[in-house]
């Protein structure tokens, strides 16, 4: 799937809880409220993996890259 459909699909998501009221323990970010999870677009297509690694370890843990 396209990172930008994924993003969209996440932000209804977010809209039908809201509109629906779902207390924050039933919300899908209870289980994800300790993730560092985040979502990096406009990369240059020439960047390693390690590239990545290098520049972000500076922030914390790399543990997961989705080229």
């Amino acid at each position: 799937m396209n990172p930008l459909t994924n993003v969209r699909n996440i932000q209804n998501l977010n809209k039908q809880e809201l509109e629906r009221g779902v207390p924050f323990v039933q919300s899908w970010h209870q289980q994800y409220k300790e993730s560092a999870w985040i979502f990096i677009g406009g990369l240059d297509y020439d960047l390693t993996e390690g590239d990545i690694i290098c520049l972000f370890s500076q922030y914390g843990e790399v543990a997961n890259i989705n080229l």
